[in-house]
């Protein structure tokens, strides 16, 4: 078994366009399993935060610049380009306050895993991602109606639910765990493994949800790719550049997938909250694809990059 789930980590790529592919064209098996998004991100998490050893928590205090940093990234530089790309490509008003969401949403809940799978801080990322997560119910609403001119209604029981149940509560469940089970810090791998297996699950159900939608939208689809795929590389860019400005390799992993992720199931609840035209919610659609598939492209550049320094 623990072959199987190294085996899944190692081979998330392959793994990812495939089930991509399947999930298109036989969506409806996936689609019947959306009842299971939470608890199996929930599991996710979980997993990742067993990894988390109690000295790990150090960082987090000693490097309150990076966390804040990070949030500054996602909400700022990101919501501009976002701005910016629906003001370039999208005509309809659905599409371009649709876009003006995606930019404005705080990053996904995996991106903790994609930062232990390229041996980053785990610790640190998991700190972003819930720091991200409690400034949204201010910097959401707020963001859109400055840019995008709407009153949005933040679905804050979505949120809730979000933050203390699929985050915080496996979170500190994990590291406990960690510290006080000798059992669980010898067998990362089965954690990761475990993991790296509800990811693939995961993207099962988000393609295969969202399939219907996708293939619809026929030629038109390419441009909403290309203006994601924009995104998504823009993020990766911020990450690059964070490198630039502190200079430490361990500051730019975990920034590397907070900023360019972003938790799209946050853009469904708002809409579904306020009742609006669900066609905003392509452009969160169409990300959710990229960056489910981007992710486990950049943890095998990185690493292979890295074999290649130790070889």
């Amino acid at each position: 078994m623990i072959k199987i789930l190294n085996w899944i980590s190692n081979h998330l790529l392959q793994l990812a366009i495939g089930i991509s592919i399947f999930s298109l064209i036989f969506p409806q098996i996936g689609s019947a399993l959306n009842w299971l998004v939470t608890p199996i991100l929930a599991i996710m998490v979980f997993n990742v935060s067993m990894t988390i050893k109690a000295e790990d928590l150090r960082q987090i205090k000693n490097n309150p610049l990076i966390i804040i940093w990070s949030v500054f990234l996602q909400f700022v530089p990101m919501v501009l380009f976002s701005f910016l790309l629906s003001k370039s490509f999208f005509h309809t008003e659905d599409l371009k306050i649709g876009q003006l969401l995606l930019g404005s949403l705080p990053a996904d809940i995996s991106a903790p895993l994609m930062v232990y799978l390229i041996g980053g801080s785990t610790a640190l990322a998991t700190s972003m991602l819930v720091l991200s997560m409690l400034f949204t119910p201010f910097l959401l609403p707020n963001i859109i109606k400055l840019l995008g001119g709407i009153s949005l209604k933040v679905p804050t029981s979505y949120l809730v639910i979000e933050l203390i149940l699929i985050i915080l509560l496996p979170v500190i469940l994990g590291i406990i765990l960690n510290k006080i089970s000798k059992y669980v810090r010898k067998n990362e791998d089965i954690w990761s493994g475990n993991a790296s297996l509800c990811y693939v699950i995961l993207l099962f159900i988000v393609v295969s949800t969202n399939a219907t939608s996708i293939i619809s939208l026929g030629t038109f689809a390419i441009l909403i790719l290309f203006v994601e795929l924009l995104l998504n590389l823009f993020g990766y860019l911020l990450a690059f550049v964070t490198k630039l400005i502190f200079k430490k390799e361990k500051y730019f992993l975990p920034i590397l997938f907070l900023t360019s992720s972003k938790e799209f199931g946050i853009a469904s609840a708002s809409i579904d909250t306020m009742k609006l035209n669900s066609s905003i919610v392509i452009p969160s659609t169409f990300y959710a694809v990229v960056q489910m598939i981007s992710m486990p492209t950049m943890v095998k550049i990185i690493n292979s990059i890295k074999n290649k320094k130790q070889t």
